[in-house]
């Protein structure tokens, strides 16, 4: 299953030892967790129906769809690998015929190109198959674990009902068969040291995404910090967003000293034009307050809304409850919601498949907190959005 690392990512929560989680995938305490990250633990989606179509469609035919058709489960998985690719891979260069290779049957033929180019000094190829290697191959699960995650799996799909659990296996069979090509590819033609050494000689050179990536790689909290500093300090929007997210973590350091110390206000901000989720974020610290962020609420309501029709729909959704019905009506926030659903279901928002997701999926529309007036809202919106949010998300192309 394609690990995202949207937020400050798995790593960036190992980093942040002892303070709030960043990682999406964790549960939270509503007492204390940030108000977007215990939202994100909600799970709010449709009932769908089920579709025949075997098609891909493209992000235009897929906006100008019905939001309530469940699409065929190979089409939740490609889409799923899709986006946890191109929200990273496309801040490195990649192009959307590369993710499309990386994400498909054709990934050996990808690979072995990306790694020919690097190894001719293109700096596009050098950081792309850098991210692969870190994240796909020193970080991928072996066949092994994937075989005993899937067994888990499917024994536990067997609360849901027929019809459901047939599709959930589905999308469950097509990501562990595409992890484990992953896992194969990795092991037969990715050199990782190799690989490893050409990022850090274009970190060297003073290249911003190269240095995001090998901080990773960094032996002890302070010298991942300064790499990441490095990193937005050169302008890589991706290091500006998780600096900001590990200073309002609270992670001791992380911001730095002296007069080039930096704030989490300003790393939002200058990351926001390119990525929504930045946006998200700056939305939410204007609610509650972050270093670098005063209050501002209908200032927070306008960058949620804005970031949400760019495709991050987290801070509409996490904040909009906690404000006055004057400041933005409830309806809304329930339409975004429903939104948020769709792309779930369609694998372009993603925590990873579970049968806890296809459960909360199921359950959505019994909520009589959902009017006809929001679904109404609903379609509206995705009329008006729904290409440039799916076009943003990657899962797509």
């Amino acid at each position: 299953m394609t690990r995202w690392r949207i937020g400050a990512a798995a790593l960036v929560a190992v980093m942040v030892a002892g303070a709030v989680a960043i990682a999406m995938w964790r549960a939270h305490d509503p007492s204390q967790a940030h108000p977007l990250e215990f939202e994100r633990s909600r799970r709010i989606s449709f009932r769908w129906v089920n579709s025949s179509s075997q098609s891909r469609p493209s992000a235009k035919t897929l906006a100008q769809g019905s939001i309530r058709v469940r699409p065929p489960a190979a089409a939740t998985a490609q889409h799923e690998r899709r986006a946890g690719l191109a929200w990273i891979l496309r801040q490195l260069g990649a192009s959307d015929a590369v993710i499309d290779e990386l994400a498909s049957r054709n990934l050996a033929k990808a690979v072995a190109e990306l790694e020919q180019r690097a190894n001719a000094g293109d700096p596009k190829a050098i950081n792309i198959i850098g991210e692969f290697a870190y994240q796909h191959c020193y970080l991928g699960r072996s066949p092994a674990v994937l075989d005993e995650d899937s067994a888990m799996q499917v024994a536990a799909a067997r609360t849901l009902p027929a019809r459901d659990a047939a599709w959930f296996g589905q999308v469950l069979h097509d990501d562990i068969a595409y992890d484990k090509q992953v896992a194969a590819v990795c092991q037969r033609m990715v050199h990782v040291d190799q690989v490893f050494s050409l990022v850090k000689a274009r970190a060297r050179q003073g290249d911003g995404a190269s240095m995001w990536i090998m901080f990773n790689l960094a032996d002890n909290i302070s010298e991942m910090q300064q790499r990441l500093r490095d990193a937005a300090a050169a302008g890589f929007s991706e290091a500006q967003f998780e600096l900001a997210w590990a200073i309002i973590g609270g992670q001791h350091g992380a911001a730095g000293t002296g007069p080039n110390k930096v704030n989490a206000g300003d790393m939002f901000r200058k990351s926001a034009g390119i990525l929504p989720r930045s946006e998200a974020e700056l939305a939410v610290c204007e609610y509650r307050g972050c270093p670098g962020i005063t209050t501002d609420l209908a200032s927070a309501v306008s960058h949620a809304r804005e970031a949400a029709q760019r495709g991050s729909i987290d801070a509409i959704i996490a904040i909009g409850p906690r404000m006055q019905e004057s400041m933005i009506d409830p309806d809304e926030v329930s339409a975004w919601k429903l939104i948020h659903a769709l792309l779930e279901q369609q694998g372009c928002i993603s925590n990873g498949i579970s049968v806890g997701w296809m459960k909360d999926i199921a359950s959505t529309l019994s909520s009589p907190d959902i009017s006809g007036n929001a679904k109404a809202l609903a379609k509206q919106y995705w009329k008006t959005y729904g290409t440039q949010i799916l076009a943003n998300l990657g899962c797509i192309s």
